[in-house]
């Protein structure tokens, strides 16, 4: 018993000793733990707040969840300074003020190796930055068919030069950045607001940004963020307000426009607010938040970047496409996929020119409600569209004197048709399939069929959607995609063949496009 006391005893003194220690520890501690922070309040200010106690190293804001709020973690130059701040808690205007435990930042190591890559990503985006004078607004989900058609369609067809420099995700939901060098920024911009690349891009860039190459390190979302970039733009962007005649403003994200207008009606002369008149524009200037740490860490000037620009530009460069909000708007979808498939592959192709199929016969299998249907009888002008759905076309589209529907599946159309095709000239020479199967490869199955049973003429331009009905991720998609062509080539003679993922088609979506003999 009394060895069992004599045992009590001593871990008793074992743990004073050590909470002793403890509390040793934190009294020497250089750091200051500040809770109760507003949501508005900048790490320069909380600086400004504790540096009469001494020098202030460094000043981390944590970002509060739900209900909690925000607090900050702050490094003094010395423990003493720490204890100063401390003991004056009382005359500071925080809920809490007390030491914060030292932490060995070596033995952090998630947490290092995450500061390390968001620092080289950081430092990457900089390098980008540094080349880049036109910014695109994307959809997310298009960013890559964005960069396909800007490298392979428009700087061939627009003879432009041009070089897609990176892509950041902002702060935007569902909105990313693309970041593109270019000898005239101006020039392609004004390409690609042209009313024939608009409808093919409407569903993937929301705006252009003309900017000037180099980044500032501000944040938009607060007020001294906003003074620093207005300063920058003033200084280093515009030779001079006087010159500018009138401004239009374009702000991205757009939340931020209040703070920087108030940073604008701050500057001492005041000249570029004045200078603001969106509908008369002769100048544009563009202010873009192109990156900001949204981690539960502070963001602090060096944890954001933004870019700006002024051009001689009179576009807001605003991408819009009118499309019906009924019930027809499925048709303009449809449309469009057509059209910029076969706008996409005479591009590619430069000896191929849908016109020289002008008042041929066509097959449209799965054509309800009638989009791609109106592309063949209108656009394309084909003789005969037989157009094969057991569902209705709008009407609109089923008055075409073109225009045969017929309301019945692929496989029972295939072999109707046989029976009323005597001579070659009535055999089909435009197979284009958008129908949805529960096989991917039912596509070509189909298109195969109509050949073996002599409906199509010896040559024959497809374009058929091919739809993915297992697994996600865009690997995955192409992967099933490329084995349906391989399938389709080792089966006949396929010439031409381009795969294309259109800003029409979904995410697990393809269009194949190609001569089969």
């Amino acid at each position: 018993a009394n060895r069992s006391c004599l045992l009590l005893l001593a871990l008793l003194s074992l743990s004073i000793q050590a909470v002793a220690a403890l509390i040793a520890t934190c009294s020497r501690s250089n750091v200051v733990f500040v809770g109760g922070l507003s949501e508005d309040l900048s790490s320069t200010k909380l600086s400004n707040e504790f540096d009469r106690y001494g020098t202030v190293v460094d000043v981390s804001i944590i970002n509060g969840g739900g209900k909690q709020q925000p607090y900050a973690f702050v490094q003094f130059e010395s423990s003493e300074s720490a204890q100063a701040a401390i003991e004056s808690a009382q005359s500071i205007s925080f809920k809490q003020v007390k030491a914060a435990r030292p932490i060995d930042r070596s033995k952090r190591k998630r947490s290092n190796t995450s500061r390390e890559k968001r620092e080289a990503e950081l430092q990457h985006l900089r390098d980008v930055c540094s080349r880049t004078n036109l910014i695109l607004q994307v959809q997310s989900t298009h960013v890559d068919r964005v960069k396909e058609f800007l490298t392979q369609y428009i700087s061939k067809n627009e003879s432009i030069e041009l070089a897609v420099e990176g892509q950041s995700r902002s702060s935007v939901k569902n909105i990313s950045l693309v970041f593109v060098s270019t000898s005239d920024p101006i020039s392609l911009a004004n390409a690609l607001s042209k009313s024939e690349h608009m409808e093919i891009i409407a569903r993937a860039v929301k705006k252009l940004h003309i900017v000037q190459p180099g980044a500032v390190e501000a944040d938009m979302s607060q007020a001294e963020g906003c003074d620093i970039v207005v300063k920058d733009l003033t200084r280093n962007k515009i030779e001079s307000c006087d010159a500018l005649e009138s401004v239009r403003l374009q702000i991205f994200p757009p939340s931020c426009q209040g703070k920087v207008l108030a940073a604008m009606d701050a500057l001492d002369d005041n000249v570029l607010a004045a200078k603001l008149n969106p509908r008369d524009a002769t100048e544009t200037i563009s202010l873009m938040q192109v990156y900001k740490h949204n981690g539960k860490s502070s963001v602090t000037s060096t944890d954001a970047l933004v870019m700006c620009g002024v051009s001689k530009s009179i576009n807001d460069y605003s991408i819009h496409r009118e499309c019906p909000k009924t019930a027809k708007e499925g048709i303009s979808r449809a449309y469009f996929k057509i059209k910029e498939a076969v706008s996409r592959y005479e591009s590619e192709r430069v000896d191929f020119s849908m016109e020289s199929y002008r008042d041929c016969i066509a097959i449209d299998f799965g054509s309800a409600p009638g989009g791609w249907t109106k592309y063949l009888a209108r656009d394309a002008k084909m003789k005969i569209v037989h157009s094969v759905d057991p569902g209705y076309l709008d009407p609109a589209i089923e008055v075409d004197n073109n225009v045969n529907h017929m309301r019945m599946k692929i496989q029972e159309a295939i072999p109707s048709l046989k029976s009323k095709i005597q001579h070659d000239k009535d055999k089909i020479k435009v197979f284009v399939s958008d129908a949805c199967l529960h096989s991917m490869s039912a596509q070509a199955d189909f298109l195969l069929d109509a050949k073996h049973q002599g409906i199509l003429a010896d040559e024959v331009f497809f374009v058929l959607s091919l739809k993915c009905t297992i697994g996600h991720g865009k690997a995955t998609f192409d992967a099933q995609v490329e084995q349906t062509v391989r399938n389709l080539k080792d089966r006949a003679e396929i010439s031409d063949l381009s795969i294309f993922h259109l800003f029409s088609n979904r995410i697990g979506e393809r269009t194949i496009i190609g001569t089969l003999k």
